[in-house]
This record gives C-alpha cells, sequence and structure tokens, in this order.
C-alpha cells in the first residue's frame, strides 16, 4: 500500500470518527433539553412563575442551541473533504467561542437580553464539548 493511499484511508476514518462525534454531540445535547422539557410538562400546575424561577426556560432554550450547534457541525462535516475535516471542526470551534464573546451592544430588553445571554453560554458550552469531544476523537 502506498503512503499516500494510506494517509487518505486515515484521513477518512478520521472524518468518519469526527462525524460521529459530531452526531453523539448533538444527541447528548438533545438528551439534556428533552431531559428538562419532560419535567418541565409534568409539573403539576404549569404556571409562568414556576418556569421562571426553575430555569427550565432557560434549560432547553440553551439545550435547543447546543442542539442546533451540534447540527450544524456535523452538515458541515458532511459536506467537506476529508483532509478538511480538523479545519471545519476548528472554525466551529472558534466561531462558537467568538460569540460566546460577543457581548454586543445591550438591546433595553430584558426578554432579549436574557435570550442572548443564553446564546452565549450555548456557544460557550457547545466549544467546551467540541474541544473535549476532538481530544477524546484524536
Amino acid at each position: 500500500m502506498r503512503t499516500d493511499d494510506r494517509a487518505e484511508r486515515n484521513q477518512r476514518m478520521f472524518k468518519q470518527r469526527l462525524e460521529t462525534a459530531a452526531t453523539a454531540g448533538g444527541r447528548c445535547a438533545l438528551g439534556r433539553a428533552d431531559r428538562w422539557w419532560t419535567e418541565l410538562r409534568t409539573l403539576d400546575r404549569l404556571t409562568v412563575e414556576n418556569v421562571r424561577m426553575d430555569g427550565f426556560f432557560d434549560h432547553v432554550t440553551r439545550g435547543q442551541y447546543e442542539v442546533k450547534l451540534w447540527n450544524r457541525l456535523a452538515e458541515a462535516l458532511q459536506g467537506c473533504d476529508a483532509a478538511d475535516a480538523v479545519a471545519v471542526w476548528h472554525r466551529q470551534i472558534a466561531e462558537a467561542e467568538a460569540n460566546a464573546q460577543d457581548k454586543g451592544g445591550t438591546m433595553g430588553h430584558p426578554t432579549r437580553d436574557a435570550r442572548r445571554a443564553l446564546l452565549r453560554e450555548a456557544n460557550a458550552n457547545f466549544a467546551q464539548d467540541a474541544s473535549h469531544s476532538f481530544r477524546r476523537v484524536s
């Protein structure tokens, strides 16, 4: 077997491991969001107050956004060459880290500001989890 063939095969195999890790990360994020959603639906009396006080809305919203980030990573990996898989993975992490740091201007609307904070947290969680997943796969 030629060295070039072996290198290409190794790149394809590594890309497959990254795709599997991205899919697994999405399933884990979805599982966390589903657990919170299930717990929210089982409350005896669902009111605005107990949803806010218990933070269910925050967890579900953050979880849904994290699932989107993992799905975006999986889609980006599927659409790239095996040689570019590592760069794609790191590009997605860097984008999430930048979004997590982006404070932006205050919008002056409490709900929008809270949502922006949740999205920053989701980006930070995704960047950290994706970095750990990459190290495990490597």
